[in-house]
């Protein structure tokens, strides 16, 4: 077969008859299968590999399964961080599986290909996540000798095209229910669930602690907590954070952890909470969109609300490294406004 204008020629190979493309690129010969023996389809397979890799989208010298590499990973990424992030994580490593699908086209032009594809479908921010997941991935593929120097994957300014945010994303805006509307709401939950579940007690515990519902799911008995005990202990393992401490507990939340706590392990299990939540605002007459993290933000904006409670303990509660962070959880009140008010009116009638 004759070498054609693009620079590369191919060659019948074995008893098959497989058909595989040669040319030189930087010094380097190649020699790559182009899984066929049709001289067509070799043709345009020869044609995409050589475009390929003389743009430097792959590099056909790197080896190895990508999905097994990504795998692996994920084992040791599991063993330094909380479960919920794991899980995210994963989520990221399935798009990058889709999008490249072999190591050999993880490379520098690539990932700008990558970032252009994505923001058409996700967020800048959560784009930004993704890149520094697969920063990751790649640090440790030459740790392990995948690269012997790892393509470099670029960053993402903060600025730029906002993304598109996903339909069944999380509201930007939080809703803050009523102290009054919080209860009435728990108690339109059942107490089980048809299989079993322990819903009430779980959403109790929810707004009880002000806990992230990944944080719920990683408690086992006797780790985090023993009946009847007065506090909970959460591990730098299953808080998002790693922010380790032991948490004070209400009456309703230890009532509610009590009656789930198994004799050992775990005690919540992941599931689709949602059916019965829904089911729930509607019967309780609450005519606004609630979510389950909705209970975290209400319960902060009850205490940051509450004459005397100091901001420093709820950014203990709610596991935040900063108090700026905790800050964007408070959503004031009408009660709190008149209640500040009313300081400022006592201010002035005891002046000079």
């Amino acid at each position: 077969m004759g070498r054609p204008a693009e620079g590369w020629r191919l060659r019948a190979k074995g008893p098959a008859r497989t058909i595989f493309v040669r040319f030189r690129h930087e010094g380097r010969r190649y020699d790559l299968t182009t899984s066929t023996s049709d001289p067509v389809e070799a043709g345009q397979a020869a044609a995409r590999i050589y475009a390929e890799t003389v743009s430097g989208r792959v590099t056909p010298q790197v080896s190895g399964d990508l999905r097994e590499l990504v795998r692996a990973w994920l084992v040791d990424y599991s063993a330094g961080h909380a479960a919920g992030t794991v899980d995210t994580v994963a989520d990221y490593a399935r798009t990058w599986l889709a999008h490249f699908g072999a190591v050999s086209r993880l490379t520098e032009p690539s990932f700008a290909d990558y970032s252009r594809s994505r923001i058409r479908r996700v967020t800048r921010s959560t784009l930004r996540k993704e890149l520094s997941a697969l920063r990751q991935f790649v640090a440790w593929g030459v740790e392990h000798g995948v690269w012997g120097h790892g393509p470099v994957v670029p960053s993402l300014p903060k600025a730029g095209h906002p993304g598109v945010r996903a339909a069944n994303a999380r509201k930007r805006i939080a809703t803050i229910l009523t102290p009054a509307e919080v209860k009435r709401l728990i108690a339109a939950l059942p107490v089980r669930s048809k299989r079993g579940w322990h819903v009430r007690a779980f959403f109790t515990v929810l707004y009880e602690t002000g806990l992230r519902e990944s944080t719920l799911y990683g408690l086992e008995v006797p780790l985090h907590y023993r009946k009847g005990a007065s506090e909970l202990f959460v591990t730098r393992e299953i808080d998002k954070a790693h922010n380790e401490r032991r948490l004070p507990l209400t009456d309703a939340a230890r009532k509610a952890l009590d009656l789930v706590a198994p004799k050992s392990g775990r005690m919540f299990i992941e599931r689709d909470w949602r059916p019965a939540l829904a089911k729930a605002v509607v019967a309780a007459q609450i005519s606004k969109s609630v979510s389950r993290y909705d209970l975290r933000h209400s319960r902060a904006s009850h205490i940051a609300n509450t004459p005397g409670a100091p901001l420093a303990g709820l950014q203990y509660l709610l596991g935040h490294r900063h108090l700026s962070t905790t800050a964007r959880y408070v959503q004031g009140q009408q009660e709190s406004a008149a209640l500040a008010l009313r300081a400022v009116r006592r201010g002035k009638s005891s002046g000079p």
